[in-house]
């Protein structure tokens, strides 16, 4: 699984230019948590988040928000709303400084995970490209044979 995530991951960073790209899944059954990426593909340079569990992103403000909204969250520049901002070892120990989050909803209505690209540049805009090519890492990430879909 880990592979074609990798796969996808890589086509959302050529796409966007990213930072990193992470792909987060609660699937207790393959020991997978969303506390970790159980994918990440990495810029020349950029700290890896695949051993790093010291951030509880389900409870990140960000990612309330998307399981709350069902949404894409785009966050151009991670302090310009105070009320969705980050955690903030994840602008001090990776360098993130605007993002792009999106969730992976099963046919149960639960979302057991999110597809998220990083920019450390600085606060940039998104492009219609960059949210198309988002949208299509979530299906193409929903389409891998053993996700957890739900019933």
């Amino acid at each position: 699984m880990r592979d074609a995530l990798e796969v996808i991951l890589a086509r959302l960073m050529a796409a966007t230019g990213a930072l990193r790209c992470t792909v987060r899944i609660d699937h207790p059954a393959l020991g997978l948590s969303v506390n970790t990426p159980c994918a990440e593909v990495l810029a020349r340079d950029a700290a890896s988040m695949l051993y790093n569990s010291s951030i509880d992103h389900r409870r990140a403000r960000s990612v309330r928000s998307i399981e709350a909204s069902r949404k894409p969250l785009l966050q151009e520049d991670v302090f310009a709303d105070p009320d969705l901002a980050p955690p903030p070892a994840l602008v001090r120990e990776f360098g993130t400084r605007a993002q792009m989050v999106a969730p992976l909803i099963g046919t149960d209505d639960y979302m057991f995970g999110w597809v998220s690209a990083h920019f450390a540049e600085g606060p940039r805009p998104f492009t219609p490209t960059d949210i198309a090519a988002l949208e299509e890492a979530c299906r193409a990430v929903l389409a891998v044979p053993g996700m957890p879909l739900g019933v």
